[in-house]
This record gives structure tokens, sequence and C-alpha cells, in this order.
């Protein structure tokens, strides 16, 4: 491979392998630690400490070299409840907050992994009460006679965890179905540019980083500046930080906030059907605590926000499939009305029920067309065409120049292409809907095109130093077929079914 310096841009075989390392940097055998806290590690069968990092004098009142080799039940000073409250899975966690057993207020954490046990160690900077978490807590529901749609949720979100987490900007960033991600509600201090409304790529949070969020309730990087603490280990090899709260930074990651402007960051996901959906993301420009307690209020408030969240998600998917029956009936009502108007009628309303730019179907033997100065011979073409795709009976398209032997089809309503059929056989009806092409612009967080990214000296991706507002313009497409633009396919095509069979 072509050796790259500082400053080249990427050819395309270079820059697959480079994000290709990014996406398998082993974030969790980095044998390093942050400095916000100090960790020690509990082997299971030997219930030694084999591991601690090299700070961790500073957290508890054991030099590594005393600590290391301690039997668990000499650890005295050690909360009872990080070991009886542990369950027994890997993941599974424990929490001591504000203890004084020595002479400062300290936050521990336990870990449980397949190998042993976690210990984790804090400096206690502040608390949320029980009294306000529930307040807290209930400010996220809506009032009885509020009729909150989606963005209000996610707003009032957002204003809750501004109460009390010490941040510039918290934004909730939503993933679509390829991992990219839109900030969709954002509170930002006056001065700093918002983020709202941008998106940013895959990459930016690549495969392996998502993984965590499934592993993890959160992620605190108290200083991407700072340098990273060792783990040391009887043993010699890296520790396994999966679940370590303290787990240090990548690099990549660290350079990447830098580019932002970020010191500190504070990120908690939000699951859906057991899903990651979104994240809530805290930044700060300067190197702020964001205490233990704290950090888990939040991750429990947005936990909170998940189910009341899912609950309202359902019933608007309720409402929505109910919204799509009536829709459907109307629709099949049109082919049961007997004359010559019956099926032009139905494919207006097709038309109209899928805000197409046109419709076409075969049923009898014969081809309907409901398509501006179209003619039957481009409709044969294109159902030639797609008739080659049996992969489902449903085929959607942004560009039906996409489709196998419709590279040149130009005419100025058919672009987007929504293919419904009852069956594979030839001479089974066949609903084509059509859409015409519509400039869509994407705003991005900077320019998404890795390609052009740069080197650094030791031969890694560093991450875009701009995220400034970087607009792409696509005139080429149709607009996207939606969730209620499937759903409503396959309604249809069941009661096709049932009108026609």
């Amino acid at each position: 491979m072509q050796k790259m310096t500082k400053g080249t841009n990427l050819e395309t075989d270079d820059f697959n392998e480079l994000v290709a390392n990014c996406e398998n940097e082993a974030l969790h055998l980095s044998g390093q630690i942050q400095g916000f806290g100090g960790a020690f590690f509990i082997d299971n069968e030997s219930l030694t400490v084999t591991a601690a990092s090299e700070n961790i004098a500073e957290y508890c009142p054991l030099s590594v070299a005393q600590l290391v080799g301690t039997k668990v039940h000499d650890l005295t000073w050690l909360p009872l409840e990080l070991l009886y409250n542990l369950g027994i899975k890997a993941g599974n966690r424990a929490y001591a907050f504000n203890d004084n057993t020595t002479t400062a207020s300290l936050n521990y954490r336990s870990h449980r992994s397949d190998a042993g046990i976690l210990i984790e160690i804090e400096r206690s900077t502040a608390t949320v009460t029980q009294r306000q978490y529930l307040q807290l807590r209930a400010s996220i529901l809506p009032r009885i006679d509020a009729s909150w749609q989606e963005h209000d949720y996610w707003n009032q979100l957002i204003h809750t965890l501004d109460e009390f987490l010490p941040c510039e900007r918290i934004v909730l960033y939503r993933f679509n179905e390829h991992w990219s991600g839109e900030v969709v509600a954002e509170k930002v201090v006056t001065g700093l540019p918002p983020y709202l409304g941008l998106k940013f790529p895959a990459s930016d949070i690549p495969a392996i980083a998502r993984q965590m969020y499934y592993q993890n309730p959160s992620r605190y990087i108290a200083d991407s500046r700072q340098e990273a603490v060792n783990f040391l280990t009887q043993y010699g090899t890296p520790l396994d930080l999966t679940y370590s709260d303290l787990r240090s930074v990548s690099p990549l990651h660290g350079e990447y906030l830098q580019n932002m402007g970020v010191a500190t960051s504070f990120s908690v996901p939000i699951m859906q059907t057991g899903k990651l959906w979104g994240i809530i993301s805290c930044h700060h420009a300067t190197a702020t605590p964001i205490d233990a307690h704290l950090r888990y209020q939040a991750e429990s408030l947005v936990k909170y926000f998940s189910m009341i969240y899912s609950t309202y998600q359902s019933k608007k998917r309720l409402a929505l499939l109910t919204s799509l029956d009536d829709e459907v009936s109307v629709l099949a009502q049109k082919l049961r009305i007997q004359g010559e108007q019956s099926i032009p009628s139905f494919l207006h309303a097709a038309k109209t029920a899928f805000q197409a730019s046109g419709a076409a179907m075969y049923i009898n033997d014969d081809w309907h067309l409901c398509l501006p100065k179209a003619e039957q011979r481009l409709v044969r073409d294109i159902d030639n065409a797609c008739r080659h795709d049996t992969s489902d009976v449903l085929l959607s398209k942004q560009d039906i120049r996409e489709v196998d032997g419709l590279a040149s089809v130009s005419h100025e309503e058919v672009r987007g292409v929504m293919l419904i059929r009852l069956n594979f056989e030839l001479k089974s009806l066949r609903l084509y809907v059509f859409r015409q092409p519509e400039k869509q612009i994407t705003h991005w967080a900077g320019n998404p095109d890795k390609t052009i990214q740069k080197v650094n000296a030791h031969g890694v991706l560093s991450p875009r130093a701009s995220f400034e507002k970087w607009s792409e313009v696509d005139g080429e497409q149709s607009l996207p077929w939606s969730k209620r633009d499937l759903l409503l396919a396959k309604k249809l095509r069941a009661a096709l079914i049932r009108l026609l069979t």
C-alpha cells in the first residue's frame, strides 16, 4: 500500500482500509483509564486484587504495590454494598454514592465481568436528592391536558437534563436506518453555533462505539485532552474494560472532540424496543466535572424517558394503522364499484394516498394509466424490468434508474417507484405509483466526505476539523418512501388480495 503522509488525501482503497481500522479499534483493551478516578480489579477465582490503576493511592488508603495481591476480605474500607448488591451477570453494576468511610467523600461503582469485579472510585462533587430526582422525572411527563408531539418529548427531556447537568450544550441525536444521525433537539448557551437540524455521518460513531452503548448506560469523558493513566496487572495482558466508566479515550475520538471545541463529553443511549434509537450528548468547552451521582440520575431519567416515549410511539403507531385502514377501505371501495370510472378513480386516489406524481395498474390483461404525458410503452418497459426483481412482492426505489435496464428512463414524472404485486405470476395484478425527482437538501455538521480527510503522522485517519453547516443538494432522486408509505402498500396489497381472490 502506498505510504501516506500527513496532509494527503485518500484513495478509495486506502480510505476503506483506514475506516476498517477505526471500526476494529479494541477500545476495551487499551490498558488505560481516564485520570478522574481510580480503579482496581478483583479476580473471581482467587478473590484477590490482581490489577490496579497507577493513581489508585489518590482514592484509597493503599498504593498499587500494597493493593495488588490483597484478599478482598482485607479491604475493610470498601463499601460492602458494592459486593452484596452486585448481580451475577456480566455487565451488572452496584453503587455507593457519597461514602465517607475514608477521609474524603467518594463515589464507588462495581462492575461484574466474566473474570471478576472491577471497582471504580471517584471523588464526590455534587448530588441530586431523591425529592429533586422525582420532581425532575415528573417533568418529563406531559400534563393531563397537554397534547404532546414527538418534538415536545425531545425538548422536555433536554430541558430537564439541563437543570442539573453542568454542560454548555445538550443535544438529542437520532439515528436513521443507515446509522447516520440528526440533531433533533438542542439546548445550547448563547454564543455557540447551533447543531439543531444538522446531520452526522455514520462513521462519526462507528459500529464498535455504538456496541458499547448496548453494554454501558453512558459514556463520560472528563477531559478530552488529559493524559490516560496506566492500568497495571499481575499478568501483563490488558484488562478487559468493556464495562468501565473510566475506560480511556480513543485518540481518534479525543481529537474529534477537540476539533469540536469540546473538553468534557457525557453521552447516554436512548433505547427503543431493544435497539439503539438515539443518544443524549452533553458537551462543555472546558474540563467540567460531572459527578458520578449526577450521571447516574441522568441515566435513570433517560431510561424513564425511553419508556414514556415508547408508550407514545405505540399509541402513535396504533393511530397510524387505524388511519391507514380507513384509507385502504376507501381505495378498495373504488374498485368494488362497477363501471368505466372505477379503475381511473382508484388510480387517482392511489396517487393521492402515496403523494405520487402518477400511477399505473395492470389488471384483466390490460394497462390503465394515471400518469401525465406517458405512454403504455414506457410503463411496459418499466414492468418488464421490475419483474426480474423477485426479492419481495413490494419494490420501492427513490431512483428508478437503479433498476437494471431502466438507466435511460427520463420521463419528468417518473423517478421514484413503488411496485405492489399480489404475487409473481405474469397475469396477476400489479400496481405502480411514481414520484417525480425533487431537490433535497441535507445539512451536515461539516463535510461528511471522509475521503478528503487527512492521515496523521501515525497513519491514522484524522477526524474532520470543521463542523460548520455544510449543505448537500441532491435533485436526482424522488422523496424517500416513508415507513407510512410502506405500511400503506402492505395493507393495500392485503386488501386487493381479499377483493380479487
